[in-house]
Parts: structure tokens; C-alpha cells; sequence
């Protein structure tokens, strides 16, 4: 990458992640998270690694002193974020792919969560699933108080939906992982745009076509799934309980893609795609099919001539 005459800009974005960092210990912290990684990944982009170090320490510094007994987590988040920041910027200078640099980002993500569940559940010996049921008890409980249901349905109910939650998990992990990594890039795409770098865009909507061998997956997973018990924490009945859902959502993803792909051979209005697709995947309706009838057969063939 060419060195650019930053001046300001600089100062900008450590003050946009000073305050990111900052809204950390308030309601905001949901929509901070999928942001926060934005301003350090066009700092690590701008500048050489021992400068970004040294902005990155005095923001570090700056939140912990603002943030007075909240300041060491809002450390330990911000690092927890620093490092696929790193790496996704550091791709963004040697000018790799769009998709490149989201698989790298979401992959660095992922592992550093998979490693901080291991250290809870195995260091602080924390059960994640007792301790989820004893959140729900509680807040089940007053419904169960005001006698609106049977006694003990508050516990039993609890204990049902957190090892749900817990057997889903790899799924929730994953997806959040791969939308950080998503809503990262768009943010900083567009940030280093206006600070005069241009990076690489995802491929648009209707050129988005999977790999054919999920089809197979697919079958795999639908056969699991009837073949494997529903309940249990075995290996299988957990692979069986994150893979197909996993599946449905990535196909319903390419059904969109084949709504744009088809508003753009017959020139319809860019609206008319998310018009069909908002209500159908709202109302539920398995629109996950088109986008498995896309992968697995040249569906597009047939309506373009």
C-alpha cells in the first residue's frame, strides 16, 4: 500500500474508538460490539504497526481511566476485538480478496471464542448450562408465582431451554462470529474509502452461488437428523442440532442472492428482491428450497434466455 497523507485522520478514528470503547458498560454494548472492531481496523490500515501500537495504547489507557471500576473489562473486550482487527487490516494492506480477508477475520473470531469458553468451562470450572437455568428460573419464576401456571414449571422449563441453548451453541458462535466479521468489513470498507483507501467490495448479491457439494451436505444433515436422538449432549445429536439449521439459513442466504440475481436479468427495480424476501423469511416460509434448487441445478438457466 502506498503511503497516503493521513494528517487528522488518525486522531479521528481513535476518537471514534475511544467512544465505542466508553458506551461498552451501557445498554449500547450490543450495537458496540459489531462495531467497535471498525476504527481500529482502519487505524491498523493507515499507519505502520509500531505507530498503530502506539495509538492503539492510548486509547487503551484513555477508556481505562474514564471508565474508573468498569475499566479493566472494557480492556479485556477491546483486546479480545484488537487481534482479528490486526489481521483483517493487515490483509487489507497486502490488497487481498474481499472473501480472503472475511474468512481470516471470521476464523480468528471464532477461534478466539472456542478458546474462551474452553477456559471458563475448564478454569473457573463454570457450568454454562446450570448457570443459564438458574437466569431462567428466575425470570420464569414470577410468572409461575402469579399462578398462571403449574408449580414447578418455572425450573423445569428453565433447565429445558438452557440445554437447548447449550446444544445450539456452536451455531449461535458461529453465526456471530462470521457477522462480526461481515459488519466489519462493510464498516471499514467504506471508513478507509473516505479516508482515501480504496479496499476490495464482497461480491454483489446476485453473483453470491455456493459450492454444489452443500447440496450433499444438506442430505447428510437431513438424514442425521432423523437418524440421531434429539436430546442428549452426544456427539452426533449436537453435529445433527447446529448442521441443518446451520444449512437452511446459508441456503435461504442464496435464495436471496438468486431474488437479485433474477431482478437484475429481467430489470426490475433493485427493491423488488428484498420486497419478496422480507415477508417470506418473516412469515417463515421455507424459502431455504430456491436457494437449494440453485446450488444443486442450473436454475438460473431457465429464466434467462
Amino acid at each position: 500500500m502506498t503511503r497516503l497523507n493521513i494528517g487528522w485522520k488518525p486522531l479521528a478514528w481513535s476518537a471514534a474508538a475511544l467512544l465505542l470503547l466508553l458506551t461498552i458498560p451501557t445498554p449500547l454494548s450490543g450495537l458496540t460490539f459489531f462495531m467497535i472492531m471498525a476504527p481500529f481496523t482502519v487505524l491498523y490500515t493507515l499507519l505502520r504497526p509500531a505507530v498503530f501500537a502506539a495509538y492503539a495504547a492510548v486509547v487503551g489507557a484513555a477508556a481505562f481511566l474514564l471508565l474508573g471500576s468498569y475499566g479493566l473489562t472494557v480492556l479485556v473486550v477491546g483486546l479480545f476485538f484488537l487481534v482479528p482487527t490486526i489481521v483483517m487490516g493487515h490483509m487489507y494492506k497486502k490488497k487481498s480478496k474481499a472473501r480472503t480477508v472475511v474468512l481470516a477475520g471470521f476464523g480468528v473470531i471464532l477461534a478466539q471464542m472456542l478458546i474462551n469458553l474452553v477456559i471458563i468451562s475448564m478454569e473457573f470450572r463454570v457450568n454454562l448450562s446450570a448457570e443459564l437455568s438458574k437466569l431462567l428460573a428466575v425470570s420464569l419464576g414470577d410468572v409461575e408465582k402469579a399462578g398462571m401456571l403449574p408449580a414447578g414449571w418455572a425450573a423445569q422449563t428453565a433447565h429445558t431451554l438452557a440445554d437447548a441453548f447449550i446444544q445450539m451453541l456452536p451455531l449461535f458462535v458461529l453465526l456471530f462470529s462470521f457477522l462480526l466479521a461481515v459488519i466489519n468489513h462493510g464498516l471499514a470498507r467504506r471508513a478507509l474509502r473516505i479516508s482515501g483507501v480504496e479496499v476490495p467490495a464482497l461480491p454483489r448479491a446476485k453473483d453470491w452461488k455456493l459450492p454444489r457439494s452443500l447440496f450433499w451436505y444438506f442430505l447428510i444433515a437431513l438424514l442425521l437428523s432423523y437418524t440421531v436422538p434429539r436430546q442428549g449432549s452426544a456427539y452426533w445429536t449436537i453435529v445433527s442440532a447446529n448442521l441443518l439449521p446451520l444449512l437452511i439459513l446459508v441456503f435461504t442466504v442464496q435464495a436471496i442472492g438468486f431474488l437479485y440475481y433474477l431482478a437484475d436479468a429481467k430489470r426490475w427495480p433493485k427493491v423488488v428482491p428484498v420486497l419478496i424476501a422480507v415477508p417470506l423469511v418473516c412469515l417463515n416460509v421455507p424459502v431455504y428450497i430456491v436457494g437449494l434448487l440453485d446450488v444443486a441445478f442450473p436454475l438460473r438457466r431457465y429464466f434467462v434466455k
